[in-house]
């Protein structure tokens, strides 16, 4: 038991300062999706993401960012159909290091989970593979930020997976370019 109480005293000490010399801010984020499948190259689609995060700022000049955000994936996968829509929605999490470049300017980059949390399909024809699809997908992003007056924040992101799930015989990767509006609190 004393072992215990050692390593949460421990812990907590770290937590207390790590919190005294960061700078913590929350936020919401929202934005549209611009989103490709890769070899299965479906005509890409419009979708949207929304979602929260928080940003611990560490000596001014790189800060952590964790956050959560559900995310739609759109795509057209029939060329013979073109009003046939796969409509896929994720919950992505991703964790975050941004560099500032000037004041108002940052790089950031980081992996990001993904859980498929629907799939849909709506249109003429069939899609008999859409219970094929990983319900998880491990990935990266990158991106650069822009901050203005007011705690309002620009950005724009490439998201690509890191993992290479079949479906249907052709190896995918989701690739998702964003453009975001978010606001710090």
């Amino acid at each position: 038991m004393s072992k215990i109480f050692k390593i949460v005293t421990v812990l907590a000490c770290i937590v207390v300062s790590i919190q005294a010399e960061a700078q913590v801010k929350a936020g919401l984020r929202a934005g549209v999706n611009y989103a490709d499948l890769g070899e299965l190259n479906p005509k890409a689609g419009i979708g949207f993401h929304a979602g929260t995060y928080l940003r611990f700022s560490l000596a001014g000049i790189l800060e952590l960012e964790p956050g959560i955000q559900y995310a739609q994936r759109r795509f057209g996968v029939h060329p013979d159909f073109p009003s046939s829509r796969l409509h896929l929605n994720y919950i992505d999490v991703p964790v975050v290091a941004r560099i500032g470049l000037m004041p108002f300017v940052d790089l950031f980059a980081g992996p990001q989970a993904s859980v498929l949390v629907s799939k849909r399909y709506k249109g003429e024809g069939q899609f008999d593979r859409l219970n094929d699809f990983p319900q998880q997908e491990l990935g990266a992003l990158i991106g650069i930020g822009v901050s203005i007056p007011l705690g309002i924040n620009l950005q724009a992101s490439y998201d690509f997976g890191l993992t290479n799930p079949v479906h249907n015989g052709h190896e995918i990767k989701n690739r998702v370019f964003k453009i975001s509006l978010g606001k710090d609190f």
